[in-house]
Parts: structure tokens; sequence; C-alpha cells
């Protein structure tokens, strides 16, 4: 007999009487995406199920909750739309547009880098995201290669996407909620790879900064074919962020532009005053890198 906590264990239910579960399309670490179907209409969707072992826990059932919350505040073409949320059987669940494609994280085990242009333009799409959440006071705190679908776009253009903003904070109140702190003070959260120095720290006052260091972290990933700072234990990769500035990228790909490469390296500075303050700003910098020759 299966539980609902087993990946395939709500396929062939009804959730909330609206939609039929189908097929399991991934597994994370409180719960399972599946593909499911709109019984009024057939529209596709994915569902994301929290496992009922973590919905009894306040904190990982708030990030959840939070995560429906934020993506739905930031519009964007950029960001995964979730449409719907409830809860059956104990498990609460978020209902978001069907997303066909891979993550970033795969392409690039897979191919290790991306054509500088192709990395450019991710980057671009990445920040546009960022710049309608940081609008509405919502910081992602996770962003990283997985957390980046790259979907074909309706000019048959590729599009990313960010997802799973289940580690976000919201800065303020949006839509009527009220802006909850998700974590303890000295608790760190996310993917040391990608993780700002603030936020390795768990700084009190990480902010938005700590998402475009994230991207700048993505770009020299995508250009090099590893993250900026690296290591064989987890302890020494946030020692090297905290204290090491990133290498150069063309160290592994020295047919980047000067001004690209000086580009890189502010997004990945140390200090959050040193970097671009803003998604807007950011974004403004990387095309005039990328325009020059």
């Amino acid at each position: 007999m299966t539980t609902a906590s087993e990946p395939g264990a709500w396929a062939g239910r009804t959730l909330g009487g609206r939609y039929l579960v189908l097929r399991v399309l991934g597994r994370g670490g409180m719960g399972v995406v599946y593909e499911a179907v709109a019984l009024a209409g057939g529209e596709r969707f994915a569902v994301k199920i929290l496992d009922r072992e973590w919905s009894k826990d306040p904190t990982v059932a708030g990030r959840f909750a939070r995560e429906g919350r934020a993506a739905s505040a930031a519009s964007s073409e950029h960001i995964v739309r979730v449409l719907d949320g409830g809860t059956e059987d104990g498990s609460p669940y978020l209902v978001m547009e069907l997303l066909q494609g891979d993550d970033l994280g795969k392409r690039l085990r897979r191919e290790r880098t991306l054509p500088v242009d192709e990395a450019l333009r991710v980057a671009d799409q990445l920040l546009r995201g960022l710049e309608a959440a940081h609008a509405q006071g919502v910081v992602h705190r996770d962003l990283k290669p997985d957390n980046v679908m790259v979907v074909p776009g309706a000019a048959g253009d590729a599009v990313a996407k960010i997802v799973d903003f289940g580690m976000s904070r919201i800065e303020r109140a949006v839509g009527g909620t009220r802006p909850l702190p998700l974590t303890r003070r000295g608790i760190v959260l996310g993917t040391p790879l990608y993780m700002s120095p603030e936020q390795v720290r768990a700084s009190r006052d990480v902010d938005a900064r700590t998402d475009l260091y994230a991207v700048g972290a993505i770009l020299f990933e995508c250009l090099a074919g590893r993250p900026p700072h690296v290591g064989e234990a987890y302890e020494q990769i946030l020692l090297d962020i905290c204290t090491e500035d990133a290498p150069d990228v063309r160290r592994w790909r020295p047919e980047v532009s000067g001004d690209l490469a000086a580009f890189v390296a502010r997004a990945l500075a140390r200090e959050p005053d040193e970097r671009f303050q803003t998604a807007a700003e950011m974004r403004g910098a990387l095309d005039a890198a990328a325009r020059v020759p």
C-alpha cells in the first residue's frame, strides 16, 4: 500500500474536485510535482504537492504557502505562473503553468557551457523576472540553474522562467499579506554555490542584491562551465565565498570581452554596495557590456 508521500501516490486522484493528477514530473526535497488536467476544459497544469509529513511542520508549510503568494504577486513572463492552490487529504498543493523544457541545471550538466549570446539572453531574462519580483518586495533567495526553466517561447525562441519561490522572503505587504520572516536569524538557506556572502553569513540585512549576485554566479557558470567558487567541502565553499574574490571568467572562456568580464566581476562583488543595486541597473549594464565588440 502506497502512502501520500511516495512519488506517484497521487496519480489518478482528484484535487479539489477540479484537477485529475496524471503522472510524476519531478521530485523535490519536500514534495512531488505532477502533471494534472483540469476536469473542466482539459487544460494541462503542473501541480506541486507537499508531502504529508512536511505539511505538519508549520515552518515548511508556511514556506510552501509563501511560494504561491510570492510567485502570484510578481507577474512576469520570466516567472512561473501559480494559478490555484488548496489542500487535499491534509496535503497542500499549488497549481502552476505546465512548462515544457529543461531546467538550466540539466542543460549545464549535459553541455557544461552555453554560447556567449545565449548565456547573456538567459541572464537578461532572469533580471527581467527579478525586476518584477523585487518591485513587489519579493526576494527569491535560492536562485540557481535548477530553478531556471528554459522553455520554447511564442516566437520559437527560448524563454527563461524562474521557478521555486519556496525560500523567498516578502519584504513588505503585498496584496494584503503581511511580511513575515521565514527563518530565524543565523539559519543559512539556499544553495551554497550561488549564495552571496551576506546570505552565507545569515546576515539580518539580506536583500534583493543577493538575487543579483546569484544571477552573476549563474552567468559565470554558463560561460566558464563551473560556478565561481568550488571546493570539496561545503564549509570550504562558504569560506571562499566570504573571503575570496571570484576568479576572472576569462580564465576558462578567453573569448569573453574585458567589459563582460568586468560586468561579471562586479555582479559577484563580495560587498553588496559594490554590486549592481537593482535588477534594472544590472540589466542595463549587461546590455552595454554585450554591445561592446
